[in-house]
């Protein structure tokens, strides 16, 4: 039996939707699912995290079925992986612009993540550059996408979510842009804007 990864520095979270009544109704939202339990290891901390998903309590409400998502916990980690996507978006820095090999890049890692007292094996290196790469081809595909296109349609809209991540000081800002109601990563744009988002509106036009 594999065992169970233990840390020593570990914050514990709990994230709810930052949208807190009903766009129908206007009634309160309650919680009502948990979406996930997990742990999401980013350069900066160990965040052992509680999603929870909220609804609109009233039966009658044509949005009663709708679960809301915490676009904070979202933008963490992709599904599935215990790496924070700040992590992926190193990787995929390291490997296409500076052209760094597997191994220098585990190193990098390595070293990095020692403040935490967490190691990573070098498979998980490919493991997340092809979530990079599964990012960039995303950035091509979404206005493409017919079964999203549906899904929109079936939610009336979509609700926008942008997070911009910015791996080091000095590099460019990496903004991806999701469906919250959703889930769906729409696409992702690589900017140079260290300031407001506003900033940023000329280039996510391109």
């Amino acid at each position: 039996m594999k065992r169970a990864r233990t840390f020593t520095q570990v914050s514990r979270r709990f994230y709810r939707p930052e949208q807190s009544h009903c766009p129908v109704c206007q009634r309160r939202l309650r919680r009502a699912v948990t979406l996930s339990e997990r742990t999401v290891i980013t350069k900066d901390a160990v965040i052992k995290l509680v999603h929870a998903g909220y609804r609109c309590p009233e039966s009658q409400c044509s949005g009663s079925q709708q679960t809301y998502r915490s676009v904070e916990a979202d933008a963490l980690a992709l599904p599935w992986f215990s790496y924070g996507l700040d992590i992926v978006l190193l990787v995929g820095r390291l490997r296409l612009r500076e052209h760094q090999t597997v191994d220098e890049i585990h190193q990098e890692l390595l070293k990095r993540l020692a403040k935490l007292r967490v190691k990573i094996a070098r498979r998980e290196i490919l493991y997340l550059f092809e979530a990079y790469c599964t990012l960039l081809r995303a950035s091509s595909s979404a206005k493409d996408d017919v079964e999203w296109l549906a899904q929109v349609e079936k939610n009336g809209g979509i609700i926008v979510s942008m997070d911009g991540i910015q791996e080091d000081a000095g590099n460019e800002t990496v903004y991806l842009v999701r469906d919250a109601l959703d889930f769906t990563g729409a696409f992702r744009r690589e900017c140079d804007v260290v300031g407001d988002r506003s900033d940023a509106r000329p280039c996510l036009r391109q």
